[in-house]
């Protein structure tokens, strides 16, 4: 758990979420609507990759059931559905 003065993210290792994805392909040119939701598992504790574009922003990896993929998700794209 991160606490701070400007974000609370209570996530941890092994809460089943919802997330956010973008579909591939070219057909998916980033809109808002073109999301999709995806459930899957958070498989990191949050950190704060050096790698990251914006390395101030906490972020978890998340093992995507539908897809067999781990994205790198931040807090806007994550809803808690079960704690572990």
């Amino acid at each position: 758990m991160i606490r701070d003065s400007r974000i609370v993210w209570e996530i941890k290792k092994g809460d089943l979420v919802k997330l956010k994805i973008y579909p591939p392909g070219p057909e998916n040119e980033g809109r808002e609507d073109d999301y999709i939701f995806a459930n899957g598992v958070v498989i990191s504790e949050i950190k704060y990759d050096k790698e990251q574009q914006l390395p101030f922003w906490p972020c978890v990896d998340v093992y995507v059931f539908k897809t067999g993929n781990i994205a790198i998700c931040m807090p806007g794209s994550v809803e808690i559905i079960s704690n572990s």
